[in-house]
């Protein structure tokens, strides 16, 4: 039963590698390594899930002088030293239903570029094998209900026999009530260590199922949710709204909601393989992180990159050194099974950007 119970938590778990970033979880190998890992580890590892959504957010930083100008409010806040320090102030993390990712201001008026799989993931190419997982899910979670109604009746029954036997030892010859008494001590001992687990397995069952249900509840608010939270660098927690999702290429068009002017950053005229490229995003559900790497070359329109990659920098912008955004980061290719095993990450061009949106953004 134990091993049906684990199957069901690891189809519930699985549901959240549709959200915009994935749970992490970390786990000691024979020989002492430490492993960090977005996959459910095998059964016979003491995995430990990771709490890295650890952003504090408040509403109210925006200070009189600045007023709505956000741009001059956290260049004066933040003083960047560098071109890419400055960057990271045009960027981004988006809270959705499902998770969180990245996003970047490519205009003073708000405008917020994403990936389309952060702020819908229904709305992309792979929700149809999100769907059958979640198929496969439900059908675990109605044959573990069947289960345990079946042994919780054999459990009801062994209860009755053994009032029966408690009943037959009063009735009994004086000799052989220490005998049965012995017996019926020993069978009930069993049955209570046997309840015992069966309540562990049945609290497991329904905690399986009621997360399992929370997942299907914000898959289906993701569907039709407009607007998101927004954290500034500062931490500062505004909101935006859905413009417009792109129908061919993995991205979205967010506005920042109020009248605010904000940093924005600006797409680079050239890229070429071999240049340097900083990654700025919202990785592991962390804020304001930077990873550097470099252009490999292209594939199939994308811009292929070694800069590390992992779950929640999806949506924010690969740069230059001089702060130009030259794609949007979006997927990831792993060699192995393990955060950290990543080989070399993909983006979309910016200047695919411009063609999808220029009539909202132009």
């Amino acid at each position: 039963m134990s091993q049906h119970i684990v199957s069901i938590l690891i189809m519930v778990i699985s549901l959240s590698i549709a959200s915009s970033h994935a749970e992490v979880y970390s786990y000691q190998d024979e020989e002492g390594k430490w492993h960090f890992t977005d996959k459910i580890p095998s059964e016979d590892r003491n995995a430990v899930l990771l709490d890295v959504d650890n952003t504090q957010t408040t509403s109210e930083p925006i200070n009189k002088k600045t007023g709505n100008d956000l741009q001059t409010y956290l260049t004066d806040l933040i003083q960047p030293n560098n071109d890419i320090e400055k960057a990271t102030l045009a960027v981004v993390k988006i809270k959705t239903p499902t998770g969180s990712g990245s996003g970047f201001f490519v205009s003073e008026q708000g405008h917020i570029i994403t990936n389309k799989h952060v702020v819908r993931i229904t709305a992309t190419k792979y929700w149809k094998s999100e769907q059958q997982k979640i198929k496969v899910g439900e059908q675990k979670i109605k044959e573990a209900k069947e289960y345990l109604q079946q042994k919780e009746l054999e459990m009801q029954k062994y209860e009755n026999e053994l009032a029966d036997y408690k009943k037959r030892i009063v009735l009994a010859a004086e000799n052989d009530k220490a005998d049965m008494q012995e017996t019926y001590n020993y069978y009930l001992k069993r049955h209570n260590n046997q309840k015992k687990k069966q309540n562990k397995i049945t609290a497991d069952y329904r905690k399986a199922k009621d997360t399992f249900s929370k997942q299907k509840r914000k898959i289906r608010q993701s569907r039709t949710t407009n607007t998101f939270k927004i954290i500034l660098k500062d931490n500062t927690e505004l909101q935006a709204s859905l413009v417009k999702l792109s129908p061919k290429f993995d991205l979205a068009l967010l506005q920042l909601t109020g009248n605010y002017k904000t940093p924005f950053l600006k797409n680079s005229n050239h890229s070429t393989q071999g240049m340097d490229v900083y990654a700025i995003g919202s990785p592991l559900g962390f804020k304001d992180y930077v990873s550097k790497g470099v252009i490999m070359g292209q594939e199939r329109g994308n811009i292929v990159t070694d800069t590390q990659i992992l779950p929640g920098n999806s949506g924010g912008p690969l740069i230059t050194p001089d702060g130009e955004v030259v794609g949007i980061n979006t997927a990831v290719y792993r060699a192995g099974e393990t955060i950290g095993s990543e080989v070399f990450g993909y983006a979309i061009p910016a200047s695919i950007v411009e063609k999808e949106f220029a009539s909202e953004l132009y």
